[in-house]
């Protein structure tokens, strides 16, 4: 496991945020277009893990921002996908720590350190039931990775 440099993976913005249609950026593998386009503005981070590419990118919108996590495959086919967030709810992509084989933390939203783990083979998952509180998926019974953490509401954290 191993973090992406830029000059190894980017995103460029392929539309603008609207009223009603969310920004959408084009990757870039070492440094040439790969002609796939993913919902997202910024990239926070990139990273490679056993021939799999995982890109953490965020929309870039004060007071409901979201982290999408995307995994692709060796040949940049995307495998697995989530959404991290919540309306009216700021998030920050902070701390992000590698933890090798195949997990790694970071914070974003809810006051929580969220855990990604990394799987080598898909395991089952029951929709809209297997993933925390504040993380969405399409509606899949097979997951790549699963994320945990527990986001604790804005009041509830101000109070400890």
């Amino acid at each position: 496991m191993r973090l992406l440099s830029t000059s190894e993976f980017a995103a460029r913005l392929a539309s603008a945020y609207s009223d009603t249609e969310l920004a959408t950026s084009e990757l870039l593998f070492d440094g040439k277009p790969t002609g796939l386009i993913v919902t997202g503005t910024v990239l926070e981070a990139a990273l490679e893990w056993q021939g799999c590419r995982i890109a953490f990118l965020t929309d870039d919108i004060p007071f409901e921002d979201m982290l999408r996590i995307y995994m692709f495959d060796a040949n940049m086919t995307l495998v697995d996908a989530a959404v991290l967030g919540a309306m009216y709810s700021t998030g920050t992509f902070a701390e992000l720590s590698l933890q090798p084989p195949d997990a790694l933390t970071f914070r974003f939203f809810g006051g929580a350190v969220w855990r990604m783990v990394l799987l080598a083979e898909r395991e089952f998952c029951l929709p809209f039931l297997s993933d925390p509180s504040g993380v969405s998926r399409k509606f899949k019974f097979f997951r790549h990775f699963r994320i945990e953490g527990k986001p604790q509401p804005d009041g509830v954290r101000a109070s400890q």
